[in-house]
């Protein structure tokens, strides 16, 4: 993964009912932070990043953006994270390497909501 990218923008904008971050680097682009997806779709992480970090395409694009987050409402994480992030139209192939039926039930839905934009 490269250096982190400069961001200009960063907004949390709503995607079928859930909140998730997007940011817009200095050149335009606008990238999609990994990890709370994952979060949102209770997929471990470090499995998928591993996965993304084997394909040939997604590693290409997948760069770190530094992110500022809010704590949990434990008080715990917040302020500046770099966070592996794939440009906005690199999204749905991350998503579509995600096995439905590898989720759990209550999940699903949601993915395949996802899986569809």
């Amino acid at each position: 993964m490269d250096q982190a990218l400069a961001v200009v923008e960063q907004r949390e904008v709503e995607f079928y009912g859930d909140t998730i971050i997007a940011v817009r680097a200095q050149g335009g682009d606008v990238y999609v932070p990994l990890r709370p997806i994952c979060d949102l779709l209770g997929v471990n992480w470090s499995a998928q990043r591993r996965r993304i970090l084997r394909d040939a395409v997604l590693a290409q694009e997948a760069k770190g953006v530094a992110v500022t987050t809010t704590p949990s409402g434990s008080g715990a994480g917040g302020g500046r994270q770099e966070m592996l992030s794939l440009p906005l139209d690199y999204v749905s192939g991350f998503l579509f390497g995600i096995n439905a039926d590898r989720v759990k039930p209550e999940i699903r839905g949601r993915l395949i909501q996802y899986q569809l934009c």
